[in-house]
């Protein structure tokens, strides 16, 4: 092969490798957002915004702006104190990069328990009503009661003052210990209780529809039930790392798909 042929072969692959890498570079995008709030305008300074499909992160600035790299299809979310949580679907649109572009938040709405406010028009109003109220729960003086000896002399003892197991003080150590037992157990299982709906609260139905976007939440229970979350992890995650399990699980299913 002769100096020329070389040198066109060389070439040539030189720009196919070049191709080959500005094609792989153009995919990755620049996005530069502004953070309002939806109710007046205002921009949000602190807002954390997270690239799930690359654990990339980072918060707005002043005037609410922000950078974030993304791919075509990866999931940005955005969360702040006080705001509902807003996602970015970017394989839904599409916009040039480095482009600015506004995202409105929507602010949290609580639901408070109502509270009865008593206005009293003197001291001697404000008497008589809390004189009148029901009385607190009388003490269970059960757990308090002595019917043995009154005196030491006539507890019946041997030299090593042993208390004999039949004696009044036993059983009311008994006692006692009966119902510590049994507030642990209660307690026990009130944080079981809580552990639960914890867990009921962070992956349900409703999360999975709305993070997937799929047409009924019975599609939803059908994706649990194939992609269980660990108990523990859900405890302890936040939401974008339910977020990110989710969509990596779901990820996984179509691969799955794919190769049969």
């Amino acid at each position: 092969m002769s100096i020329v042929q070389n040198s066109i072969k060389i070439t040539f692959l030189f720009f196919l490798c070049s191709g080959f890498y500005f094609q792989a570079k153009s995919q990755t995008k620049l996005l530069n957002g502004q953070i309002i709030s939806k109710k007046d305008s205002s921009k949000l300074v602190g807002v954390h915004v997270v690239n799930i499909s690359t654990n990339q992160a980072t918060n707005s600035i002043a005037e609410g702006f922000f950078t974030m790299p993304y791919q075509p299809g990866d999931t940005i979310l955005l969360t702040s104190i006080g705001y509902n949580e807003h996602f970015l679907y970017t394989g839904m649109f599409w916009v040039a990069s480095g482009q600015l572009i506004s995202i409105y938040m929507s602010e949290k709405v609580y639901d408070l328990p109502g509270v009865d406010v008593n206005q009293y028009n003197s001291k001697e109003e404000f008497k008589e009503d809390f004189t009148n109220k029901a009385p607190a729960k009388p003490v269970n003086k059960e757990l308090f009661q002595y019917e043995g000896p009154s005196e030491l002399k006539d507890v019946k003892t041997d030299l090593n003052a042993h208390i004999p197991l039949g004696s009044p003080i036993t059983k009311l150590y008994n006692k006692i210990g009966k119902e510590a037992r049994k507030a642990k157990k209660l307690a026990k299982a009130k944080e079981t209780e809580e552990r639960a709906k914890t867990i009921e609260q962070k992956y349900n139905p409703g999360v999975v529809q709305r993070v997937l976007e799929l047409e009924s939440k019975t599609d939803a229970q059908k994706f649990m039930e194939t992609c269980p979350l660990d108990d523990d992890f859900v405890v302890r995650a936040k939401e974008y790392d339910i977020v990110k399990a989710i969509l990596d699980c779901q990820k996984t299913q179509a691969n799955e798909k794919n190769d049969q």
